[in-house]
């Protein structure tokens, strides 16, 4: 009997080792994906859609063409808000999906009752942080579709939320995580890079170093970079799957 009952919680343990593994690898092909797909849409507006303008026409650098969050006198180019949006639903999918690679494994609080107040915290913000990219997602999906602006744009309340709760989210994530995963930390740092207040530095701050530091009215453009941050944050991933799977799975 003594060999049975040690070798259940073995089992367990095992299970527990392979679920946060297939997670993370979930999470790391999600971000992917959705990097793929943020990439595809600031082509179409960085390289195709500026490769047709005659020097008379608006610029392409135009906040009228943004569809991070189309707003008011939105123009759409092509189908870069219905790529960019599908890409930020994938992500917060990826969001979850990490989350449940990193939670399912022991946490490195000593007392079982705190170990279980920072999971619900943890949930509780990683919950907040995937609707936070799902309503960017889905906005921008609406308005693709429908061809202009959908009503979440005159939510200046929304607007507000959005911006604190996906920035500030991410960092403490990144903090609580720390001791748990550090690639998993890794990667809500460079998810920081598609919430609002990353589009921000990525407007104003990293995409002009690529034009000279004169304009970011270059290739790549704004929306390239957030892409690219997405993309370093699945690359994070497979680095979590890579530290997991080296590590035996310890007793449940």
């Amino acid at each position: 009997m003594s060999a049975i009952n040690e070798f259940v919680p073995s089992r367990r343990s095992v299970r527990i080792h392979r679920a946060s593994i297939i997670s993370l690898l979930a999470a790391a092909s999600l971000f992917l994906v959705s990097a793929v797909l943020q990439l595809v849409a600031s082509l179409q507006r960085w390289v195709a859609f500026s490769g047709s303008r005659a020097p008379e026409d608006l610029s392409v650098e135009d906040h009228v063409f943004d569809y991070y969050f189309p707003w008011e006198d939105w123009e759409p180019i092509g189908t870069t808000a219905q790529f960019f949006g599908t890409g930020i639903l994938v992500q917060s999918l990826g969001i979850v999906a990490m989350a449940v690679g990193v939670l399912v494994r022991p946490g490195a609080a000593a007392l079982r009752v705190t170990a279980l107040a920072l999971t619900i915290i943890e949930s509780v913000l990683v919950l907040l942080v995937a609707a936070t990219f799902g309503v960017v997602g889905a906005h921008a999906l609406v308005s693709g579709v429908t061809g202009a602006a959908s009503p979440l744009q005159h939510s200046e309340s929304l607007f507000r939320v959005l911006t604190l709760v996906g920035f500030a989210g991410l960092i403490a994530l990144a903090a609580l995580w720390q001791r748990r995963l550090r690639a998993a930390m890794a990667a809500c740092l460079f998810l920081i890079g598609s919430s609002l207040v990353g589009y921000v530095i990525a407007t104003y701050m990293i995409a002009p170093v690529f034009a000279g530091g004169t304009s970011h009215d270059t290739t790549p453009g704004t929306e390239t970079v957030v892409a690219a941050s997405t993309a370093a944050a699945g690359i994070a991933m497979l680095f979590a799957v890579r530290a997991v799977a080296r590590r035996r799975a310890g007793p449940a």
